[in-house]
């Protein structure tokens, strides 16, 4: 049965609803708070709208159907990630506040100037409301065009709700797992996790820059097994895969390892997932230590001294080369799972 999501955030105990949108625009609803990631409702990946990968399924909401928005997460420039046409109309339309790494807000304010952006690098945090928002590095990069390589940052971003941890994943390769081993030092334990599998044929050039869903499953067991959400697949045909072919690789992967699939899930535009069973962990500690980031890649960005690039060298952790397609005009109310 299709419905429409809550007007106001999931608020009562730890409970965390997901609704997908598509690809890896999720409304994310804990705390009181309505959380979008990455939105891109437009109908191609792509700086043009007669060129580029054309959307397959459209949004599992519509923008005017969609709760009062207070906060966006953006993970990094590629197109079908950071969508200006879609952002612009979500600042026009609730004024949220969108958190992105260091050197994406030039990109943001050039389409919508009014947005209320907040720019962090690598292991800063950023509070709203009851939430912390706090970057970390995952193995990939960003460009917008040919001339752009690493001159903005990417991330993964940990949610620290009151009594548990949600962490988003917007795209990384692999790479042997340093990232999430980092994090996990850094963090002990995260209960829901959102995960990328798709977008990674040929693996000679994509493994540095997508996980396949094999590799997504390693990532399940260094977290620990949180209830985990796999995205970026299904909505736009960006690499040589076919479109669904990452859920039935997920699902052959799950039962190889002998995982339940009730824990890592795939959801259909317009479906939702209500997480109730998630541990209850402490509070974001007040200036926890960072982490060594061993086992990254030696630094390869091309940030200046004082720029974006500059935090990057200084946590070590710069990505292997990696290639992309470039994201950014459809539109159709969420389907319960429990």
């Amino acid at each position: 049965m299709r419905h429409s999501p809550r007007r106001r955030s999931v608020s009562k105990g730890n409970a965390i609803q997901l609704t997908m949108i598509g690809h890896v625009s999720v409304l994310i609803q804990t705390a009181g708070i309505n959380i979008l990631t990455d939105p891109v409702w437009s109908d191609r990946a792509s700086p043009f709208q007669v060129a580029g990968p054309k959307r397959v399924r459209a949004p599992g909401i519509t923008l005017d159907a969609l709760p009062p928005i207070d906060l966006i997460l953006v993970s990094h420039n590629h197109y079908d990630h950071l969508d200006t046409t879609t952002l612009d109309r979500l600042v026009h339309r609730f004024d949220p506040e969108i958190v992105t790494p260091l050197g994406n807000g030039t990109i943001i304010r050039k389409a919508t100037p009014n947005a209320r952006i907040v720019e962090i690098d690598w292991d800063d945090t950023t509070a709203h409301g009851p939430l912390t928002i706090e970057a970390e590095p995952v193995n990939h990069w960003s460009a917008r065009w040919s001339t752009d390589r690493n001159e903005a940052l990417w991330a993964g971003m940990t949610i620290h709700a009151p009594g548990r941890r949600i962490f988003f994943n917007g795209d990384s390769g692999y790479a042997g797992g340093w990232w999430v081993h980092r994090l996990m030092q850094k963090h002990g334990t995260i209960d829901v996790s959102l995960c990328p599998i798709g977008a990674y044929e040929p693996r000679w050039f994509m493994k540095d820059a997508h996980m396949d869903p094999d590799e997504a499953v390693e990532v399940y067991k260094t977290m620990k097994g949180p209830m985990t959400l796999g995205f970026h697949w299904g909505v736009f045909q960006l690499t040589d895969e076919p479109i669904n072919e990452p859920k039935e690789r997920l699902m052959a992967a799950l039962a190889r390892e002998g995982i339940d699939p009730a824990r890592f899930r795939t959801l259909e535009p317009g479906e939702s997932w209500t997480v109730t069973d998630v541990a209850l962990n402490p509070d974001p500690p007040q200036g926890h230590r960072r982490p060594e980031a061993r086992g990254a890649p030696a630094p390869r960005g091309e940030g200046g001294a004082g720029g974006p690039g500059a935090g990057w060298a200084r946590r070590g952790g710069v990505p292997p080369l990696g290639l992309e397609p470039l994201a950014a005009a459809s539109w159709p109310v969420a389907q319960s799972i429990s």
